[in-house]
């Protein structure tokens, strides 16, 4: 599909949001909805007491929709019923909007309101394991609202579902949403202590206690102030491993032994300033905390040690800069997730 900021779908959308996208029409995008968060936000006589949560509702507010949460199957039924016998004939299928286990918002525009109320109502499932994703699929439908043009309202319908998934939009309001649900509220600062998995727990708690574990943890790392790397480490294949592999077409081929890698890296906004960065699909280090943590079959599930970063080495063989590092392990299903910070000053 190419590059995101590329795709002409993206580039029209900037055009007519009025956003200068000489460079990157995906990041003029996003800044454009933050200034348009914070410009909302600010309209509130105490924005300055807001929770994340209470920054979501407020910016609702303001893109005119309210939500409706299905939790179980009589609320599906009684929001259908509702909104029918007011004349909406957008409820009139909303069972069939939510067949499967990756439909989780949909968003109507209202026919018959009167005109204190709102011209939206965003509908999110969150039956089963949908419930996780309760807060992200909130900012997805809010963020579509954002982004919607005087003449895409008048006839707004969007639903959020497997499949658009694809599409570049929905790519992006992605983006967007997880950039906005976890960006910090105006004076809060969340540094007081250094990162850990349980800080990072306890300002979920607090700020955003609808959000998934999982989208709190790497939203967070994102703003963390000081730097920091979010690294989940699998086995994994290089790429031209991978690549080799794919195009062989005899069962007797012999597959390479999959090594533990960096598989996902997220890294805060000060490491990428600071140049602080692991490479993605590095192999792990054997003497690093991570592996030994991986191939650790006890009661064991945390581990913490300092490192240096110059043990971490490419395949190719050129090795990272040598750096002291804390690094924080945790094991997660099939996979073990760590938080690396420099000790040295990286001046």
């Amino acid at each position: 599909m190419g590059r995101l900021r590329d795709q002409v779908k993206i580039q029209t959308l900037a055009r007519d949001l009025g956003v200068r996208a000489s460079g990157d029409a995906v990041e003029a995008i996003v800044r454009f909805c933050e200034r348009r968060v914070k410009h909302f936000v600010e309209g509130f006589p105490d924005y300055s007491t807001f929770t994340l949560s209470d920054v979501l509702e407020s910016v609702a507010s303001k893109v005119t929709t309210v939500f409706e949460v299905i939790r179980g199957d009589d609320d599906l039924q009684r929001i259908q019923r509702r909104y029918v016998e007011r004349g909406e004939k957008g409820f009139a299928n909303l069972p069939g909007e939510f067949r499967t286990s990756e439909d989780f918002g949909l968003t109507i525009r209202l026919d018959n309101r009167e005109p204190w109320q709102p011209m939206f109502v965003s509908v999110i499932d969150c039956r089963g394991d949908k419930g996780y994703r309760e807060y992200f699929t909130k900012w997805h439908e809010v963020v579509h609202l954002l982004i919607a043009t005087d003449q895409m309202r008048l006839s707004f319908r969007r639903t959020h579902c497997a499949g658009n998934k694809g599409d570049p939009e929905e790519i992006l309001v992605d983006i967007i949403a997880g950039r906005l649900g976890f960006r910090p509220p105006a004076g809060f600062d969340f540094a007081a202590d250094e990162i850990s998995f349980d800080a990072i727990e306890s300002l979920r708690s607090e700020l955003c206690p609808e959000s998934s574990k999982q989208a709190a943890l790497i939203g967070f790392v994102r703003y963390w102030p000081s730097p920091c790397l979010l690294v989940t480490a699998k086995p994994g294949l290089r790429k031209r491993e991978l690549e080799r592999l794919q195009q062989q077409t005899f069962s007797f081929v012999e597959t390479p032994p999959a090594m533990l890698r960096a598989v996902q890296i997220t890294p805060s906004n000060a490491a990428r300033e600071a140049g602080f960065n692991i490479f993605r699909n590095m192999r792990i280090p054997e003497q690093s905390v991570i592996a030994r943590l991986f191939a650790d079959g006890g009661p064991r599930e945390e581990a913490e040690a300092e490192e240096c970063l110059s043990w971490w080495e490419s395949s190719d063989g050129g090795v990272l800069p040598k750096c002291q590092v804390v690094v924080k392990a945790r094991r997660s299903w099939d996979s073990v997730e760590a938080l690396i910070s420099p000790i040295d000053d990286l001046n």
